[in-house]
């Protein structure tokens, strides 16, 4: 009787403990009730593991925040996380979540945007359409730096914000400018006038030759006191090119008028390429104070006001 006792105590034992945990195995391995499908979750630089476990319990998307960390660790601690956006189209389990954020699988859509040389901030806007579900164009035309986001091609995310669509233009400015940098620095000029040279040069010239050769011509307008008197800042103001101008334009009060007011203009009037930067950097020595561009897509020189009229008269 003592030994039936005694193995039914130990059946009963085993079966408690396999029910315990298949039960435990339930919890950890099986997503909360009311996991938030179809959402996002934000893993942000510099979050804590910690930090980061609490919160996807709070949203629902682990059942438990010391099972998600324990699986984090095992699969490379809080310094492996991969940064960014995490579609998650259908419920997982915390070891899943885990492993996505430590592979970097973020499972978001992206679309290949192209900004060209000498897109404004506006334009630049315009380019993120209704696929862009989470974009705010008014706060991005509002907060974005002109003249330092970099024109290049991007894969984005289709969950982008303005907030991390201009880090990740300024991000890339940054590194694009790495290989002058120390040509920046030594420069007896700011990087904010060299930027805003280098967008006056996007519109007024093409090809490096020409742009260094205006660089120098408006580098030495300045030095001289002499108003720029560049078309291109029209297109800034009121969206004229040089052939709409009238002479009422000229006369438009704004900072960014070249023609009424001495300087640059307030800030960059477009987002320059690395082209026009080093072209801002790197002027030619002319003897030249005008210029033009010709009917014919060339540029012509002047030394005097009377040459560069009777220039206009013959090329435009």
């Amino acid at each position: 009787m003592v030994v039936i006792e005694f193995l039914k105590d130990k059946r009963n034992f085993l079966v408690t403990a396999v029910l315990v945990l298949f039960f435990i195995l339930i919890f950890v391995l099986t997503p909360p009730w009311s996991f938030p499908s179809k959402s996002i979750i934000t893993v942000s630089t510099g979050t804590g593991l910690y930090a980061l476990s609490i919160n996807l319990e709070e949203t629902r998307v682990v059942r438990s925040p010391l099972w998600f960390r324990i699986f984090a660790i095992v699969l490379g601690g809080e310094r492996n996380m991969k940064a960014g956006q995490y579609y998650l189209s259908r419920p997982l389990n915390s070891f899943t979540i885990a492993w996505r954020i430590f592979h970097g699988h973020y499972n978001v859509e992206t679309v290949k945007i192209t900004i060209p040389e000498g897109f404004t901030v506006k334009k630049i806007s315009t380019l993120f359409d209704d696929r862009f579900t989470l974009f705010d164009n008014q706060a991005f035309e509002f907060s974005a730096p002109e003249g330092y986001l970099f024109p290049d091609t991007y894969f984005v995310q289709v969950t982008a914000t303005a907030t991390s669509t201009i880090k990740m233009f300024n991000d890339n400015f940054t590194r694009k400018l790495d290989s002058i940098v120390s040509k920046l620095e030594n420069s007896d000029r700011t990087i904010d006038e060299i930027i805003t040279m280098a967008s006056i040069l996007e519109g007024e010239a093409r090809g490096l030759k020409d742009m260094t050769i205006v660089s120098g011509i408006l580098w030495k307008r300045l030095e001289q006191g002499i108003p720029l008197q560049v078309d291109t800042s029209f297109t800034y103001i009121n969206g004229k090119t040089t052939r709409e101008l009238t002479t009422d334009d000229l006369k438009i009060k704004s900072p960014y008028n070249t023609y009424l007011y001495r300087g640059l203009p307030p800030t960059p009037i477009s987002n320059p390429g690395l082209e026009s930067i080093e072209a801002a950097l790197n002027p030619t020595t002319t003897p030249y104070l005008y210029f033009l561009t010709g009917d014919d897509g060339e540029m012509y020189y002047s030394r005097t006001f009377d040459e560069h009229v009777e220039k206009k008269r013959k090329h435009l």
